[in-house]
């Protein structure tokens, strides 16, 4: 207990101690550094180090501040163009799409109501010929007819050996009938033919196609019920397909029937066909804002398909007419304005009236004539130029109109 006393107590001393040892320490420090700063004269130690430029911070500039590039203005040359005649053809860019023609579509139809018992054209897009076979089809009035036509030839060929011509002219319309109901039909004189000689009538009339092509469209399934009149198939040929083209408002003014095109196909990027317009549609996009326009496209070799996207470009000459680059004329919307070169350097403003504008050129209805030179640069300045000396005035009529001679 004694030795803890002891050690505590030594503790306490110690820090006192320290405590006070620092604070001479500071005091020192303090001297120290008033020493240094101050001389016996009473002087500042530091005005023997180099001195700071003169310029204030005042005194530096916006650009030097801000870190600015500047660079000095200089004159301008202007470039000039002539007004001048030329001959305009106006390039007209757009799409299209082949599709089925209209005329080429046929549908194929059974007359008598039956049901789909073999079915040969088995899916959409197989091309059959004229004459092949299509599908198989039962049908009772089918049977019932067959049966009615070898009655009417039995009794045909019995009335042939009596001397009554009413009977024997009976007979016959008799036996023409039943013929003839066959053939509207589309029992062919060959099956019917053989049904006299073979007496065997068949259960199921068989449907042949009556064109070439491809079947487009097939509405019938095995077992399927037929009702008279309704299409079982639909076939085009693809000989000539239609290319439907999208002509956008603006251009539909320039399209007329006759106007040869180059078409460019995506899926043949190498080849140019060549097409003549055949139709203009009477009816609007209202979407898109484009009107149809048609072209027939030869298509014996069989490469092109409906559906196919191309590219059309028409070339439509304008004629002559007087005309200026884009760039030499202000178009404001409300008015148009030219820089006419009154003496070299010097340029006065005139009042233009525009036409057609094809290919980066407007046309120039009024306001200058042909050999006149106008700038082709910097025509904002020269409109700015023009507003500040009041070249400008109110009524446009009263602009003077700019003769060369």
């Amino acid at each position: 207990m004694k030795s803890r006393g002891i050690l505590i107590v030594a503790i306490v001393i110690s820090m006192f101690l320290g405590v006070v040892i620092g604070f001479f320490l500071k005091i020192e420090d303090r001297l120290d550094l008033q020493n240094f700063l101050n001389k016996k004269e009473g002087k500042i130690k530091s005005a023997g180090l180099p001195k700071p430029k003169p310029t204030p911070i005042s005194e530096l500039t916006v650009e030097q501040l801000f870190n600015i590039d500047t660079t000095t203005v200089q004159k301008r040359k202007i470039d000039t163009t002539t007004v001048q005649k030329r001959k305009l053809v106006k390039k007209i860019e757009t799409y299209a799409d082949l599709t089925h023609p209209e005329t080429d579509l046929k549908d194929i139809t059974f007359k008598i109501d039956g049901y789909v018992e073999k079915l040969y054209a088995d899916f959409t897009g197989k091309f059959v010929k004229k004459g092949q076979p299509l599908v198989e089809i039962y049908s009772p009035q089918l049977v019932s007819a067959q049966e009615e036509l070898l009655r009417a030839w039995d009794y045909y060929q019995k009335m042939q050996k009596t001397d009554d011509e009413v009977l024997k002219k009976s007979a016959k319309n008799f036996y023409e009938a039943a013929y003839k109901r066959l053939k509207y039909w589309d029992i062919t004189d060959k099956q019917i033919e053989k049904l006299k000689k073979t007496r065997k009538v068949f259960k199921t009339m068989t449907l042949y196609s009556p064109y070439d092509g491809w079947i487009m469209e097939k509405f019938v399934y095995l077992g399927s019920k037929v009702q008279a009149g309704k299409p079982l198939f639909r076939v085009a040929k693809h000989k000539n397909l239609w290319l439907m083209v999208k002509v956008y408002e603006p251009d539909i003014p320039y399209i007329k029937v006759g106007q040869k095109v180059n078409i460019r196909f995506e899926a043949f990027p190498g080849k140019t066909y060549t097409g003549t317009i055949d139709y203009l549609y009477p009816m609007m996009d209202f979407k898109n804002r484009t009107r149809d326009v048609r072209i027939v496209i030869d298509n014996e070799d069989y490469k092109l398909v409906p559906g196919m996207y191309s590219n059309v470009e028409v070339e439509v000459p304008l004629g002559e007419a007087l005309v200026l680059p884009d760039t030499a004329v202000i178009d404001t919307g409300k008015r148009q304005i030219v820089f006419w070169q009154k003496e070299k350097g010097v340029f006065e403003p005139v009042f233009v009236k525009l036409g057609r504008y094809v290919d980066g050129y407007y046309e120039i209805l009024s306001g200058v004539h042909e050999g006149m030179v106008v700038a082709n640069s910097a025509l904002f300045l020269l409109d700015a130029d023009a507003q500040l000396k009041g070249k400008y005035k109110t009524d446009n009529s009263s602009m003077p109109m700019m003769h060369h001679h």
